[in-house]
């Protein structure tokens, strides 16, 4: 048995099942099973803009680019630098001292106290400047009467009087220039102070010069209220240099960055206003040439067209005649003397209709006669 066993046999059907359940299983291991592809679709919503939001939009689009035109232009005009400017300066002035007999003595000698009446100083003022530039400098003349004790030198009473008040320089040819008389009540002022004993009393008459916001004496005189005989000394400005700070417009790369900006912007919202302009006009104009054509017809026509408002419906039954010109329809009216009725039959649709006994003749017009 052992020998005749030798070789199995295994039936056909046997080996074929053998053989599909291989199949099967490489199928099993071939084919993995696939993976679903995503075929949801994500759709994305615009918002819709509506007329009247695109309009308020361009506006302030256009109110804006305007704003930064005009600021940039601004910096331009403004765009300033400090510049000094050198001028030479004299401060100088005249006096008489004038007694009560009025006479008038000159400078440079003594006088007597109790003879004086007045003073009269004329001063005078000139700035030469190396190039015409324009300032807001102004002047003024002041007094300052002073009480001091002569032991302490503390001052007892101090006021000050405006001789000339504060005004603007004037500009004659190449320099600001200016002359101011001046008179000084000597005698009025003594007089006020007589209470005053063991005191040094005096006057400083000042003329002022105003720059910059701040005031420099030019010319002083110094002119004693206590002393019997005295002399007087007088302070002046001759052909002092000094410099004048002065803003002036430069034109450097930074205006001409801010000049083609603000032209940029300038342009661009002409643009918008041109293009919004037409806009708005394109819809508020919106009509179609169907709708041109009714308005033609009804305005034209409208001797001979009567409307009905709420639509036309004939009670009769009539034959009804299509006339293919509204011209037919004229001389259809003309030949059986009754008016033309205008019925809109809707938005894209309108009629003209002339009734007779038996007969309606129409003539129908259309949006769809006037699409191509």
């Amino acid at each position: 048995m052992g020998e005749n066993n030798k070789f199995q046999f295994v039936s056909l059907e046997e080996d074929n099942e053998e053989i599909v359940d291989d199949k099967k299983v490489e199928v099993l291991i071939d084919e993995e099973p696939k993976k679903e592809e995503d075929t949801t679709i994500t759709v994305s919503k615009k918002r819709h803009f509506s007329f009247e939001e695109r309009i308020i939009v361009s506006v302030l689009v256009i109110l804006l680019l305007f704003a930064g035109a005009c600021f940039l232009g601004l910096k331009v005009i403004n765009h300033t630098t400090m510049q000094e400017v050198k001028y030479v300066e004299n401060g100088d002035f005249t006096y008489q001292v004038c007694l009560k007999t009025a006479t008038c003595l000159p400078e440079n000698t003594f006088y007597n106290s109790s003879n004086i009446n007045i003073i009269k100083l004329t001063f005078k003022y000139d700035a030469k400047y190396a190039k015409r530039i324009k300032i807001d400098n102004n002047y003024r003349v002041l007094g300052t009467i002073t009480v001091a004790s002569k032991e302490t030198q503390k001052v007892l009473y101090q006021k000050n009087v405006d001789l000339v008040e504060k005004t603007p320089l004037s500009f004659k040819k190449d320099n600001y220039s200016v002359t101011e008389i001046v008179t000084v009540d000597y005698a009025k002022y003594k007089e006020l102070l007589k209470d005053y004993t063991n005191a040094d009393k005096q006057i400083e008459v000042v003329f002022y010069l105003e720059e910059n916001n701040q005031s420099r004496s030019v010319s002083s005189l110094v002119i004693p209220l206590s002393k019997d005989i005295f002399e007087l000394n007088k302070h002046t400005t001759v052909n002092e240099n000094r410099k004048a700070k002065e803003k002036v417009n430069v034109w450097d790369t930074y205006s001409l960055i801010y000049a083609i900006a603000s032209s940029f912007l300038t342009i661009v919202s002409l643009s918008l206003i041109y293009r919004t302009t037409r806009l708005v006009l394109k819809v508020t104009n919106n009509k179609s040439d169907y709708e041109e054509e009714v308005e033609r017809l009804l305005k034209e026509y409208d001797s001979i067209i009567v409307v009905a408002q709420d639509g036309y419906e004939s009670i009769l039954e009539r034959e009804v005649i299509k006339v293919d010109e509204f011209e037919e329809l004229v001389k259809v009216r003309d030949e059986i003397g009754k008016p033309i009725i205008f019925s809109k039959v809707n938005n894209v649709k309108s009629e003209f209709i002339v009734e007779d006994d038996k007969v309606l003749y129409k003539y129908v017009i259309k949006e769809a006669d006037f699409t191509d």
